[in-house]
């Protein structure tokens, strides 16, 4: 193989990762939140404060539907008057992270004959949550919304990088269902 060419497929790879990269950030510094199409179950994701189950808990009155909780949600939405296994649903997802919740909600809406799926979960998370929810479920079927409150994450270097980290990983080699 000629230096050129090498040289050439080092610059086209260099080039194809500051594009995910730079696309990857500005999908999580631009969060937006879907409007929940008459969803059948409400999901909220795990790992942050209570913003987001109290996001969640508000949907799932407004839409009259079943909360489910995911790990940490769970605490933050007992706190909050809803108690797992009467008032709402509440799973500890494997493997622990968005790709587990994502595969387990999937299995959960095919057991009940869910349809259509809204997830709560912080506004910087609205980015990689529909993405990997969306391998799992089907682009049609999944609504996500940000907690307005944790915009903050926004602004934080850490969160920013993990968020686009976790983005590229979704889409190559850590991809869920």
């Amino acid at each position: 193989m000629s230096n050129w060419r090498i040289v050439g497929l080092t610059l086209g790879s260099v080039l194809l990762v500051l594009v995910v990269s730079v696309g990857s950030v500005l999908w999580i510094v631009t969060p937006r939140d879907d409007v929940p199409d008459d969803p059948d179950v409400v999901v909220v994701l795990g790992g942050a404060g209570a913003e987001r189950a109290a996001l969640g808990i508000s949907l799932a009155d407004r839409y009259d539907v079943p909360l489910v909780l995911s790990s940490s949600a769970g605490i933050f939405g007992e706190r909050q008057g809803r108690t797992c296994g009467v008032d709402a649903i509440c799973f500890e997802p494997v493997p622990e992270n968005t790709a587990g919740e994502a595969e387990n909600v999937a299995r959960m809406a095919e057991a009940q004959g869910w349809d259509h799926v809204t997830v709560a979960t912080s506004a910087f998370h609205t980015g990689r949550s529909r993405w990997l929810f969306r391998q799992c479920l089907g682009g049609d079927r999944v609504s996500v919304v940000g907690a307005s409150s944790e915009r903050r994450g926004l602004t934080n270097p850490y969160l920013m990088t993990r968020e686009a980290l976790g983005v590229i990983a979704g889409t190559t080699i850590a991809r869920a269902c």
